[in-house]
C-alpha cells in the first residue's frame, strides 16, 4: 500500500463482534484495542503493498516453510502495535475474531482492503495512460504530426491550470514571509512616551496609541476641588451650567479622571478631546445626584465595565456616556439609604397633617403588613407633595431614584394608591419648577 499518506476506519468497526471478541479474549478495554488497531493500520500502509503476509522468497536447494514465516509475521505484528502480553496471543486473537484471515500460505489483513483497491486503481489508471501516450508515440511516428504545444484544448487547459497554481503558490510564499517576521522591526517607544500603567504587549504591537501620563483620577479631583473653593464663596450657591472658572476646571478634572478609567480598561485607546458642552452636562449631571460626584466617577467605571460600553466603537467614549438615557443607568445608589426594616419597628412614619400624608402612610402601612420591607426601605425615601387631580404626587431624590422606582415598583404603587380611591401616582423631582411631571413621562 505504499504510495497512501491516509487511513479510514468503517463507521461500524468500533462496535463490530470482531472487535468485542478480540478485545474479550486479550482481556482490554474496547479503546484500547481501537488505538492498537490504528496503529497497525497506519504498520501496514508501509509493510504490507499487497495487504497480506506473504511468504519469503526460499532459499537455493530448500522448500519454503510457512510455518516459519508465520512467527515471523506474528513477531512483526505484535512489535507494530507494542504489544506486550503473551508472544502470539494478539495474532491468535485477530486470527480467531476474522481480522486475519488464512488463505493457503498467506494471511490476509482484512482492514486492509480498501486500500488495495485504492492502489489497484491508480495502478490500472497509470497502466492506462501509459498505453495512450505509446499510442500517440506511434501514430506521429506513422507521419502524423504530432500536436503542437498550445493547439491542443486539453493541453491549453492543463497550462492555465499549471499557471493558476503557479500564482497561487507565489501568492502563499509572500504571505509566509511576511507572517514569518521579515518586515521591518517596530522602535520600542521612549520611557517618557509610555503610560505607567500600559501594557507592554500592546505598546510593541504596530499602531499602538501610547497614552501620556497623569495623575490619578482621586488627586486630580481633589486639586480641582481645592481650587474650587479658594475661588467661590462660601454662601453662593452653586449654579447648574458651568462654563469658566474654578467650575470648568472642576469640568475638565472629571473628564480626565473618565479618561484615565477608559485607558485603563481598554488600553492602548488614544485618550479624547472634552467635547463640546460638557462642563454644563457635568453641572447637571453633579446636581441630579445631589453633589456627590464620587457617584459620578462610579457611574463611569460602571458603564466602562459594562457590554454596553464594550461594544461601541470606538469603545467607551465620553459622547455616548454623557447621553441621557445611558450614564443614570449606571448611577450606584446613595450609601446613606436605610437597610430593610425589622417587623418589630412597624410601619414608617410619615407626616398625616396633608391629605397627601394620610394617603401615603395608608399605602406604607399596607406594604409593611403584606411583608414586603425591601421595597418599603426604597419607597419611603419618597415624600408626599400633593394630591393634584385625584393623582398622589410623590418627590424622588434624583432621577435615578425616580427611574429605578419606576421601573421595579411603578405598578404596584398605583395600585396601592388606587385601592384608597385614587387615580395614581405622579412624580416630581426636587429641581422641578414647571409643577409635578406624570409618571412615565
Amino acid at each position: 500500500m505504499a504510495g497512501l499518506d491516509w487511513i479510514q476506519v468503517d463507521v461500524g468497526f468500533p462496535m463490530s463482534l470482531a472487535v468485542v471478541c478480540a478485545a474479550r479474549a486479550l482481556g482490554m478495554e474496547r479503546r484500547a484495542f481501537l488505538g492498537a488497531m490504528v496503529e497497525l493500520q497506519i504498520w501496514a500502509v508501509q509493510a504490507l503493498p499487497s495487504g497480506r503476509f506473504e511468504p519469503f522468497p526460499a532459499s537455493a536447494g530448500q522448500a519454503p516453510d510457512a510455518s516459519a514465516d508465520e512467527a515471523v509475521w506474528c513477531e512483526a505484528l505484535e512489535s507494530a502495535v507494542r504489544w506486550t502480553g503473551a508472544p502470539g496471543a494478539f495474532w491468535n486473537a485477530l486470527l480467531r475474531s476474522g481480522i486475519l484471515v488464512r488463505e493457503g500460505d498467506t494471511v490476509r489483513l482484512t482492514l486492509c482492503e480498501r486500500y488495495v483497491q485504492v492502489l489497484e486503481k491508480r495502478r490500472k489508471e497509470a497502466e492506462r495512460k501509459r498505453r495512450e501516450r505509446a499510442s500517440k508515440s506511434a501514430t506521429a511516428s506513422t507521419g502524423r504530426p504530432a500536436d503542437a504545444p498550445g493547439t491542443s484544448p486539453a493541453r491549453k487547459r492543463r497550462e492555465k491550470e499549471s499557471e493558476k497554481k503557479s500564482l497561487s503558490s507565489a501568492a502563499a510564499e509572500l504571505m509566509e514571509a511576511a507572517s514569518t517576521g521579515r518586515l521591518a522591526p517596530v522602535p520600542r517607544p521612549s520611557d517618557e512616551d509610555v503610560c505607567a500603567d500600559a501594557d507592554p504587549v500592546q505598546l510593541s504591537l504596530p499602531g499602538t496609541h501610547l497614552v501620556p501620563v497623569s495623575p490619578p483620577p482621586e488627586e486630580r479631583l481633589q486639586a480641582a476641588a481645592l481650587t474650587q473653593e479658594d475661588s467661590a464663596s462660601e454662601d453662593a450657591p452653586q449654579p447648574a451650567p458651568l462654563s469658566e472658572g474654578a467650575p470648568a476646571a472642576r469640568a475638565r478634572a472629571f473628564f480626565e479622571a473618565f479618561q484615565d478609567e477608559r485607558c485603563k480598561v481598554f488600553r492602548g485607546v488614544p485618550r479624547e478631546d472634552m467635547p463640546a458642552g460638557w462642563a454644563d452636562w457635568y453641572g447637571q449631571a453633579l446636581t441630579k445626584v445631589g453633589g456627590d460626584e464620587g457617584r459620578l466617577l462610579e457611574a463611569c467605571r460602571g458603564y466602562l465595565q459594562s457590554d454596553w460600553g464594550r461594544s461601541r466603537q470606538p469603545v467607551g467614549t465620553a459622547l455616548a456616556f454623557r447621553a441621557p438615557k445611558v450614564w443614570v443607568r449606571y448611577i450606584p445608589p446613595q450609601p446613606s439609604w436605610p437597610t430593610e426594616p425589622s417587623v418589630e419597628s412597624g410601619p414608617p412614619a410619615v407626616d398625616v397633617s396633608t391629605e397627601a400624608g394620610r394617603v401615603w402612610q395608608e399605602c406604607l402601612t399596607r406594604l409593611h403588613d403584606t411583608g414586603k420591607r425591601y421595597a418599603l426601605s426604597w419607597l419611603t425615601r419618597a415624600h408626599a407633595v400633593d394630591v393634584e387631580d385625584g393623582h398622589l404626587v410623590l418627590s424622588a431624590p434624583d432621577l435615578y431614584f425616580r427611574q429605578w422606582v419606576e421601573a421595579h415598583y411603578g405598578p404596584m404603587v398605583d395600585l396601592l394608591v388606587q385601592d384608597v380611591g385614587l387615580l395614581g401616582v405622579r412624580w416630581r423631582l426636587p429641581e422641578d419648577t414647571e409643577g409635578p411631571r406624570a409618571a412615565g413621562a
